[in-house]
């Protein structure tokens, strides 16, 4: 649980914001009205990333969408006034200050799918030697063939024939592949960066492991924080 306390600091009339052990003081001197408490609200976030608003003084006038409250789960885009004034707490600001918490568990599909493409071409290269090597086979059975039997013998033909025809299948199968291949390889690679990326800022995690990913506590592009 974070805790933020926002109100007015009394010498400058600035917006006093308060996060742990650490208070800042924000915009021009008296930009914001008296009606404003030194310690006016509290915003609670908890580890969902749920932001609870609590008015802190029954004193206080706090306003969630024009509504008065006392304690109130807010979202981003809700109007906040404090005080008689009804000053209004900017979402630009408030967004500095409140955490956000993301949930990455998406990105562990991501990275297994982009892993499992990688592997199938891998597979589908290895398997295309195997059967490349089948000629040879073929052709080395019809010289074994040819000396026991001559190489005027109709299966050394045969055979021979066919070791022919399979190493010109496989010679235009390996010249085709040789261009098809790597462009594939290629958009798999240039795929990852438009899906694995920060559920938040958007920006690309690199070419990590989800579970290097997933050890870290937060996004090092927008320091949104990881839920998993």
């Amino acid at each position: 649980m974070k805790t933020i306390t926002i109100g007015r600091e009394g010498k400058t009339g600035k917006l006093c914001i308060s996060v742990d052990d650490k208070t800042t003081t924000v915009g021009k001197n008296l930009s914001v009205p008296t009606g404003v408490s030194r310690d006016h609200i509290r915003l609670m976030v908890d580890d969902e990333g749920q932001v609870s608003l609590q008015n802190l003084n029954i004193e206080n006038d706090t306003f969630v969408n024009g509504i008065g409250v006392e304690r109130k789960r807010i979202k981003e885009g809700d109007r906040i006034e404090l005080g008689k004034e009804r000053y209004q707490l900017s979402w630009e600001i408030l967004g500095q200050i409140i955490p956000r918490y993301v949930d990455i568990k998406p990105l562990e599909e991501v990275w297994n799918d982009y892993q499992e493409q990688l592997l199938k071409l891998q597979i589908r290269e290895r398997r295309s030697g195997v059967l490349r090597s089948a000629t040879g086979l073929i052709t080395m059975g019809a010289v074994v063939l040819s000396i026991f039997t001559g190489r005027d013998n109709i299966m050394f033909l045969v055979l021979y024939g066919l070791a022919a025809i399979i190493s010109a299948v496989f010679f235009v199968k390996a010249y085709i592949d040789s261009a098809k291949m790597p462009r594939k390889q290629q958009e798999i690679r240039d795929s990852l960066p438009k899906k694995y990326v920060c559920p938040n800022c958007g920006q690309f995690l690199g070419n990590q492991s989800y579970e290097i990913i997933s050890q870290r506590t937060a996004c090092p592009h927008c320091k949104a924080i990881y839920k998993i």
